[in-house]
């Protein structure tokens, strides 16, 4: 079940910065004081209704929420680009990524980022549902535990 949420975009004047960290990429903000995985999770995971089993599918990169938050604890367990705080960003964490204007492979988002991930899980949740940021069309909604993309953030401050 879809639930309407708003259109918008960031009036942040951003100072992005792609960086190399021991091998793992990274946009570090100095606008805003955060540091975003710049690619973020690579591979979708979705529930076969028929048996109730996980699969992965390497052609896509959409990820269930709960796994959402199994796979940034697994990337704070290895210590992506030297840290162990990574996490999902808030809904104005998010927000703050969507561009007045399509940017990036026709989306609302600055080419510093992959322009693989459509939309973005964040970490708030509305009662049994979870919001989202949605490049494609520059939106914010809310949906049922539904599989989406995730891009990883951590406060540098």
């Amino acid at each position: 079940k879809w639930h309407w949420g708003f259109y918008g975009h960031s009036t942040i004047k951003h100072d992005y910065n792609l960086k190399t960290i021991r091998g793992d990429e990274v946009v570090v903000d100095n606008a805003t004081g955060l540091m975003w995985h710049q690619s973020g999770y690579a591979d979708e995971l979705y529930q076969d209704e028929a048996d109730n089993e996980l699969y992965q599918d390497e052609a896509d990169n959409e990820l269930y929420h709960d796994q959402a938050e199994e796979w940034i604890e697994d990337l704070n367990s290895e210590g992506y680009a030297g840290y162990n705080d990574w996490r999902l960003p808030t809904v104005g964490e998010a927000v703050s990524l969507l561009e007045p204007s399509k940017r990036r492979n026709g989306l609302y988002i600055d080419p510093v980022f992959s322009g693989e991930q459509l939309w973005i899980w964040t970490g708030d949740k509305c009662d049994y549902t979870a919001w989202f940021v949605g490049f494609r069309h520059g939106r914010v909604n809310w949906h049922d535990v539904y599989s989406r993309y995730i891009r990883p953030v951590r406060s540098m401050k």
